[in-house]
């Protein structure tokens, strides 16, 4: 049962796995540098891991040229609202791939993860078109940031631990039958 299950998600989990890295790729290599570099240096708003102040939003806002702001509307954006979708799948069928049916609620980390993205990105849209970060979105949004960073580095461990168990017990199986 096991192996049918693994053979089913191979080429949904190649599929996503693959996007998930080339937009991730394209992001952190061509859009967020293109837009921070129009902002002067100063950090876009997804990359403040520890999440941002209303009066940094601002001071970013302010310091983003009309270029910037286009290549966030126009391709940073429209990208980072469909790369939940690819990592979400990506992450929840790895879970499934790894675990018993004990471990399947994992996937509710991921599923918070994409949330919590998703917030993140519908704020930074607002801003962008407003030209403008009222004081409690703007710190609303920073710590949506801060806790999308934390549910990220959580379901990176989470599948760190996940694959070294699953090493384990394919270890333990094949010396088992030898």
């Amino acid at each position: 049962m096991e192996k049918k299950r693994s053979k089913a998600f191979a080429p949904a989990l190649i599929v996503s796995g693959a996007l998930t890295a080339a937009i991730c790729l394209i992001m952190n290599l061509w859009l967020i540098p293109a837009i921070e570099s129009a902002a002067g240096g100063l950090q876009a708003f997804d990359m403040r891991s520890f999440g941002y102040t209303a009066g940094e939003a601002r001071e970013f806002l302010e310091a983003l040229s009309e270029e910037g702001r286009q290549i966030y509307l126009t391709k940073q954006l429209p990208l980072d609202f469909f790369y939940p979708v690819c990592y979400t799948a990506f992450f929840v069928l790895s879970i499934l791939a790894l675990t018993k049916k004990r471990g399947r609620l994992w996937v509710i980390l991921p599923a918070l993860l994409a949330a919590f993205d998703y917030a993140e990105n519908s704020f930074i849209l607002s801003f962008l078109k407003k030209n403008a970060v009222p004081d409690v979105p703007g710190a609303v949004a920073g710590y949506v940031t801060a806790a999308k960073s934390l549910l990220m580095t959580a379901t990176f461990m989470l599948l760190t631990v996940l694959f070294v168990l699953w090493v384990v017990r394919r270890a333990k199986q094949k010396k088992a039958g030898a």
